[in-house]
């Protein structure tokens, strides 16, 4: 293929990066680990992940008992709504918050139990909310460090002429970083929930002769579905929703075998 005719879309957490992921359960008052936010939040119908776009030095510099609302007022970037279960606004979202009394407290208990294990790397912190019951059921954090290779595989796609991009649930701040491996900040697609995924991949297929999509998790269902090439990743979890395994071209248990696959299928 000519360069330019080829687009790579790339999930972040779990397909670029291994995750670690906690919940702090505010109705149990308990942390719970490992635990996949998409699930958390598809449990119910009128709950979203909510990501304040702050600094999380600024964060940890407001005083603990500084309520949730109010954390968000000072963010001059404000929310983004990056996941929902049944489509929520961003005033029924702040309603939820504002009833809660979840404070900067809440967030670090979270924000702490990952830097714990990830210390020095990847870290973003979120708030599910319950739109109908209008309450904050969590709390989750994640960190998260590069999958072995990462850089390689990235220059290798590129020799292949493909243009790459990212389409992540994450807020920009959490994304910066991957400029650091060449990723150009136009190509970066942040808080994309699935149909802003899978949108991209649309749009992208208009003015590429293939589209591939790369993800791990069920918010990459539809952009999977919508890829010439839908590729999902097993790295982080061995065990994917069974609807991924459905609609995936190609599996693959390292990223490090993506440039290979993209060959065989796609060149």
């Amino acid at each position: 293929m000519a360069m330019g005719e080829l687009a790579v879309v790339l999930d972040v957490a779990g397909t670029l990066l291994r995750m670690y992921r906690v919940a702090n359960d505010l109705i149990h008052r308990r942390i719970l680990e490992r635990i996949v936010t998409a699930q958390l939040i598809i449990e119910r119908p009128g709950r979203a992940l909510v990501v304040p776009q702050m600094d999380p030095g600024k964060i940890r510099r407001c005083p603990e008992e500084t309520h949730l609302l109010r954390l968000i007022e000072l963010c001059s970037e404000g929310i983004e709504i990056s996941c929902c279960s049944t489509p929520v606004s961003r005033s029924d979202a702040l309603e939820a918050i504002r009833r809660s009394d979840v404070t900067v407290r809440d967030l670090l208990v979270a924000h702490d139990a990952v830097r714990r294990r990830c210390p020095e790397t990847y870290h973003t912190t979120g708030i599910i909310v319950d739109s109908l019951d209008m309450t904050v059921p969590y709390i989750v954090s994640t960190g998260g460090v590069p999958f072995p290779g990462l850089k390689s595989v990235l220059d290798e796609l590129r020799a292949m002429g493909a243009d790459i991009y990212i389409a992540s649930g994450d807020s920009p701040r959490s994304l910066i970083h991957l400029v650091d491996y060449g990723i150009d900040p136009e190509n970066i697609c942040s808080v994309a929930d699935p149909l802003r995924k899978k949108g991209l991949v649309k749009r992208l297929k208009e003015n590429h002769r293939a589209v591939v999509m790369v993800g791990d998790g069920l918010n990459d269902l539809y952009a999977l579905e919508e890829a010439d090439l839908g590729v999902l990743t097993v790295q982080q979890n061995p065990n994917p929703h069974p609807r991924l395994l459905e609609v995936a071209d190609i599996i693959i248990k390292d990223i490090r075998q993506l440039p290979v696959a993209v060959k065989a299928r796609i060149l």
